[in-house]
């Protein structure tokens, strides 16, 4: 059934991605779904740690909020950290997945720079996102 999950979640980033880079949006039909989904993968791989799950979430988005008002992180990015949160503090692995988030969002982030030059330009940061979330799901399996 793990298998099935992770397929169905690169589906899922993918299209997220494709999306995020062409429009510099992560739209409410896909972000908004993959919380209660989410909530329902970690109900049924890992139960007793539900609670601990939501509760990493909260925390999570809470700095996520903050970076959403302070500084350039979307309400698209947010909504999506809300399931990737859910799902990692399911795992027990919310150290991991936010320092793969980070070193991704670096990396993507001197990449446009090289590529583009232009320090002023929108770059999306929901692929970085799923490309430091990605890993640690492979770990996971």
């Amino acid at each position: 059934m793990t298998a099935l999950y992770i397929c169905a979640m690169a589906v899922w980033a993918v299209a997220l991605a494709r999306i995020d880079f062409a429009q510099h949006r992560l739209p409410d039909r896909l972000t908004l779904p993959a919380i209660p989904a989410a909530i329902g993968i970690v109900a049924d791989l890992w139960p007793e740690r539900l609670v601990k799950s939501i509760t990493w979430a909260v925390i999570v988005v809470g700095f996520a909020v903050i970076l959403a008002l302070i500084a350039d992180l979307g309400w698209g990015d947010v909504k999506l950290l809300v399931s990737l949160g859910l799902f990692v503090g399911g795992a027990a692995v919310v150290d991991q997945s936010v320092l793969a988030i980070c070193v991704a969002g670096g990396v993507h982030v001197l990449v446009h720079l090289v590529v583009n030059g232009d320090r002023k330009a929108h770059i999306p940061f929901g692929p970085a996102i799923l490309m430091g979330f990605a890993p640690v799901v492979a770990a996971m399996v």
